[in-house]
């Protein structure tokens, strides 16, 4: 009788565990803009959680499709190369990391943006295909 009972309860805590799971899979992120998406990507990359980058980048998170004006670079399997590159291409460091930079320069700060200049540098080379996977 005790090991049905584990079973069960077993059964019960995986079954929250998946439910769980399957809710952080269904949920989008969804961006006004390009540079909304840009921070977003870039603060998760840097190991910001989905809340915190939201807050900082104005994006929301939606279950199902992105509504306007947040449906602005999903990540739609057709462009999504394309936005890495154009991203890459317009300069994460720059666009990103230099607005750490400009509030007051100590250790915190400068380590920030050393952690924020290597997301940047993950998310255009080996990494950028993960971004489907993080947003």
């Amino acid at each position: 009788m005790e090991g049905v009972k584990s079973l069960i309860m077993c059964a019960l805590v995986l079954g929250l565990v998946l439910q769980q799971e399957k809710i952080h899979v269904e949920a989008k992120s969804c961006c006004p803009s390009t540079s909304a998406r840009n921070i977003y990507n870039s603060c998760r990359f840097a190991g910001g959680s989905r809340e915190v980058c939201a807050k900082l980048s104005t994006c929301k998170h939606f279950d199902g499709s992105c509504q306007p004006p947040y449906d602005h670079l999903t990540l739609h399997s057709d462009t999504e190369k394309s936005d890495v590159l154009d991203f890459c291409k317009l300069g994460c460091t720059s666009s990103v990391c230099s607005k750490i930079n400009t509030f007051a320069a100590n250790e915190g700060v400068n380590a920030a943006v050393e952690r924020c200049e290597d997301a940047c540098d993950r998310f255009c080379t080996k990494e950028a295909q993960t971004v489907t996977v993080v947003s």
